[in-house]
């Protein structure tokens, strides 16, 4: 097992796994950025309507160990899926882990930076292993990065929406 620089280990060597990465830049402060994210009824309202994500049990604000169980439209099912915030660094990182889902793996880290005009930009990277088996006929790489990128495409959208300069 490999040891991620989020803490997390790793089952195999993470450099073969698929990762995804996207950047936004916000017109907001870096702390307004992070406090707006660590509320799962924002990260709702930033998701695509066809993701359907609805949280079923979640705390208002999110801190280390928390667990957060939701459900969501994809590949054509509704799936209950479940993650633990491993790791919380103030106003910086955020990193969670699926502990039940689609996935064979699954860890998304939120990352929360001020660029030199005092912007925020959160820059996320996922690392995931696709199901196997038949359903891994159908979940593939390519086609998870696909939805991946629309997804954060809306969700940034909705993001430069929402959060307004306040630096």
């Amino acid at each position: 097992m490999a040891l991620g620089n989020n803490g997390f280990q790793y089952p195999n060597d993470r450099r073969i796994m698929p990762q995804f990465e996207a950047r936004v830049t916000l017109p907001c402060s870096q702390r307004e950025a992070f406090d707006f994210l660590l509320r799962p009824a924002n990260v709702a309202l930033i998701s695509p309507p066809q993701l359907g994500l609805h949280f079923v049990d979640a705390p208002e604000v999110v801190s280390q160990g928390d667990k957060l169980k939701f459900r969501v439209q994809g590949f054509g099912q509704i799936r209950e899926g479940e993650h633990e915030i491993t790791r919380v660094v103030e106003h910086s990182q955020v990193t969670e882990r699926q502990l039940v889902g689609l996935f064979k793996l699954w860890v998304h880290e939120h990352l929360f930076e001020t660029n030199s005009h005092g912007e925020a930009v959160i820059i996320d990277q996922i690392d995931f292993e696709a199901p196997g088996g038949i359903l891994g006929l159908l979940v593939t790489k390519d086609r998870v990065l696909d939805q991946l990128e629309e997804a954060f495409d809306h969700r940034h959208a909705r993001l430069q929406k929402l959060l307004k300069k306040k630096v």
